[in-house]
């Protein structure tokens, strides 16, 4: 799967499109095949160090929407949206 990730903090330069691996999901967890993603002021300041707690490497933006693909059969094919709130 590709994903949009940096492994330093400092310049929105350093942010990379990189194929990963499919993540393993705990108990409790679904897969979601995003279909649009949105990065908002929080992830840049994310990027360029501004959020302390911020671990590397890491996946900007908490906005986005999809389909559930993997991690339960009740849920699988449904639509799914992810909104942070700030």
């Amino acid at each position: 799967m590709r994903a949009l990730r940096f492994h330093k903090t400092g310049s929105l330069d350093d942010l990379r499109l990189e194929e990963i691996s499919t993540p393993s999901l705990a108990a409790g967890e679904v897969l979601v095949r995003v279909r649009a993603a949105a990065i908002n002021p929080s992830d840049v300041k994310n990027v360029q160090g501004k959020m302390h707690q911020t671990t590397v490497p890491r996946i900007p933006g908490r906005d986005f929407a999809g389909v559930v693909v993997g991690g339960s059969d009740e849920l699988s094919g449904n639509p799914f949206l992810a909104r942070a709130e700030i």
